[in-house]
Parts: structure tokens; sequence; C-alpha cells
């Protein structure tokens, strides 16, 4: 009670509490970037609003530390061609995955799939929109397969584990995830090196599908694959292997690949104005664009006031080691705030001397921080697809539990070894 007391009176008097703040004399960075977080994950808890948060908790930071200048360092970030850039891409990844539903591809998709492999589609079909970066996106595959759940009496739990970790494999490779992304920028790294850093996380989360799923492994004997039906499922893909193509394969940067891929698809489904008006009514969402402004602000900060560098001399004195700390940290961190943008936008810049950015990025540094944040999200409550996902299947959460917990467990477990072995 006297947390819920304090965080509503926080919030009813936050220009109080600005001036208040502003008022204080100018404390250790390392403090200060503590109390930005920790206002960062109150508001989150109250309001639940991940933008709102990071706004505020960038300016607090701000304005224990730099004072005024925190309104100069705004204006750069907000004007920057780098933000500018961010905003180009992640709007336009939302507006590809949402027109592919739409525009029916995600329909025909399920279809060719399930005649195809039969039960296995159930762990294929997640997976595959896994590819497209939807909030809530596990509702969208929980649709697709809710016909073969009761087709092969899959129990709501189990429905509720296969939808939800295969939903998510990519996360950690894809560079149509804001999370991504934002990770990509915030160490000043190009995309492929954080594909080499990332694609261990996704090995050994497949590796849980093949441990805890194994069941589901068979496809119909009598099943042939048709030229006619491998054209249709190429169809139902083509944008993506676009994205591939362009992004990965030629190195066209994502900021002039993703906008022609959408309009490439517009070019070959012709939309009538309803369906744009619905998918951009989805995309341009001024919380978005404030989300990225944020974003780009608090690392900013972060980066120019020395707080990370700080936060380290002081794990030093502690003699705690840092691997242990940053794999922790990241852990709750993204288990508290549940949203791998919301959990991209705190830690990375605050462990940036650990993942070191540009010419000095550690590879396995990064996978232990993103993998240690990246399972705490996938165990929080309040990550909006697990929760979406064991309700549309009214499924028990202690049960979805059961599997969830150890498979994080051994997923981090995995890590932990490739750290200590320096396979990456």
């Amino acid at each position: 009670n006297s947390f819920r007391i304090t965080s509503k009176f926080l919030m009813n008097n936050f220009l109080f509490f600005l001036f208040w703040v502003y008022n204080l004399n100018i404390m250790d960075s390392c403090l200060a970037l503590f109390f930005s977080i920790f206002l960062i994950l109150l508001i989150i808890r109250v309001k639940k609003n991940v933008t709102l948060a990071i706004l505020i908790g960038s300016f607090i930071l701000g304005f224990l530390t730099i004072k005024l200048q925190t309104l100069e360092r705004f204006f750069i970030t907000v004007t920057s061609l780098e933000t500018l850039k961010l905003i180009i891409i992640i709007i336009s990844a939302f507006t590809l995955g949402f027109s592919m539903q739409e525009l029916g591809l995600l329909k025909n998709l399920s279809e060719k799939i399930e005649a195809l492999a039969g039960k296995m589609s159930l762990l294929i079909l997640p997976a595959v929109v896994g590819f497209l970066p939807m909030p809530g996106g596990a509702l969208i595959s929980a649709i697709m397969i809710r016909d073969l759940v009761s087709k092969y009496r899959v129990k709501p739990a189990d429905a509720t584990f296969i939808n939800y970790w295969c939903r998510h494999l990519w996360i950690p490779i894809w560079p149509l995830y804001p999370s991504f992304i934002l990770a990509a920028s915030i160490v000043n790294t190009s995309y492929p090196q954080i594909i080499k850093a990332g694609y261990f996380i996704t090995l050994a989360m497949i590796g849980m599908v093949c441990l805890f799923m194994k069941n589901y492994f068979c496809i119909p004997k009598s099943q042939s694959f048709r030229l006619k039906e491998i054209k249709e499922l190429f169809l139902s893909l083509y944008p993506l292997f676009l994205v591939i193509i362009f992004s990965l394969v030629l190195h066209i940067p994502l900021v002039i690949t993703l906008p022609c891929t959408v309009i490439l698809l517009y070019l070959h489904k012709k939309p009538g104005f309803p369906q744009l008006k619905k998918i951009f009514s989805q995309t341009l969402d001024p919380g978005i664009l404030l989300l990225i402004v944020g974003v780009m602000f608090y690392k900013d900060l972060i980066t120019y006031t020395g707080s990370a560098q700080v936060f380290f001399e002081h794990l030093k004195m502690l003699h705690i080691p840092t691997p242990l700390a940053a794999f922790f940290l990241a852990f709750v961190i993204g288990f508290a705030v549940g949203i791998e943008v919301g959990f991209a936008a705190i830690v990375l810049p605050l462990l940036i001397n650990f993942t070191g950015m540009g010419s000095t990025f550690q590879h396995l540094h990064f996978m232990l921080v993103f993998g240690g944040g990246f399972m705490g999200i996938m165990l929080s409550p309040l990550h909006l697809c697990l929760v979406l996902s064991a309700r549309y299947y009214k499924a028990d959460l202690s049960e979805v539990y059961k599997q969830l917990v150890p498979s994080a467990v051994l997923v981090s477990i995995i890590l932990w070894i490739i750290y200590f072995l320096k396979i990456v």
C-alpha cells in the first residue's frame, strides 16, 4: 500500500517533483542513473507505459547530472540523422508485418504449411509469424494454430508454451525487431555483428523446442511437396525473402530495404483505401515515435555523462565479477519490464562498457547481456505475448511456467558454457 501511495503521489505531482530534482546539487552520475532506472521501473509498474517511463527517466538523469544542458542534448537527439533513420526502420518493419496480415499472406501461409507439415505445423507457424515484429504478435499465431490445437488435442498449457516460445525464436538475430535494431544502434555496430553475437541464443532456444516439443516433429509420410504448393508458399513469404536478400546479402541499409519492400508488396497486392487506413492506423502510432526518441535520448545521456563507466568502477570496488553482475542486472530488468524494447533501452546503454561498442564490440559479452535480459523477458508475467496466449487458450499460467522456467534456465546455462568456452 505504501508503494502504491508513493507511486501515485509522484505521478500526480510530477512537475513539482521535477522542480525538486532540478534544484538538487549535481550528484554522482552512477547514483543518478540508478535513480532514473528505479523511476522507469516504477512508472512502468504503475502506468504500464514504457514510452512515458523512458522519457521521464531520461530527463531525471539529465537534470541530476548536467542540469539545463539536458534540453540541448534532447534537441540534438531529436534532430539527429541516426534517430530519423531508426524511426523509418521501425515504422516500416511494423507496417510490413501488419500489411502481410491484412493482405491475406499469413492466412494463405497457414493453410499451406498445415497441409504440408501436419502436426509439425504447430511449431512451424508460430516460428514463421515470429519473423514479423508486431506488438502482441503471439495472439496472431495463436489464432492461426487454433484448429490444429483442437485437432491434435493439445493441452491449453502446452499450446500456450509452444505458441509463445516458438514465436520468439528469432528476436536475437532478426533485423526487423526493434530491440535488435536498437541494440545495433546503441552499441554502434553492424547487423551481422549482432547476429554473430546472438545466434547461440536462438540455437539454444531451438534446442529447447527439440527437447520439450519432440512429440510434434512428425510430417505425414504420404505427403509430397508439389511445385505449385512450394510456389504458393513463396508468394506468402516473399517480402521476408526480399528483406534477407537486400539487407543481409546485398548489404543495402534497412532504411531503404524496408520501405521498398512495403512498396513492392503494395504494387503486387494493390490494397484499397480501407485496408491502408487500417494498416497505418496501427503502425503510425505517436507512442512508437516518442519511444524511439526516448530510447536514443537515454542512450545519449548515459554516454555523455559517463554513467556506465562510473557504474563499473563501483562494481570493481565491490569485487563483484563483472559478467555475473551484467547477466543478473539484465535478467532482473528484463523480468521487471517484460518488453524487449524496454530492456534494450535500459540495460544496453548501462552496460555499454561491458559489451563494448564500435571497434571494441565484444560478441560474448553482448551475448550474456542480451541473453540474460531476453530470458528475463520470456519469464516475465508482464510480457504481453505470454498473457495473451494464456488467455486465448484458457491456460493456467502456473502450468505454463512448469515448461517455461526449465527452458529459460537451460538456455541460460548453455549461454554461460559458451561464454566460458569462448566459442563465439
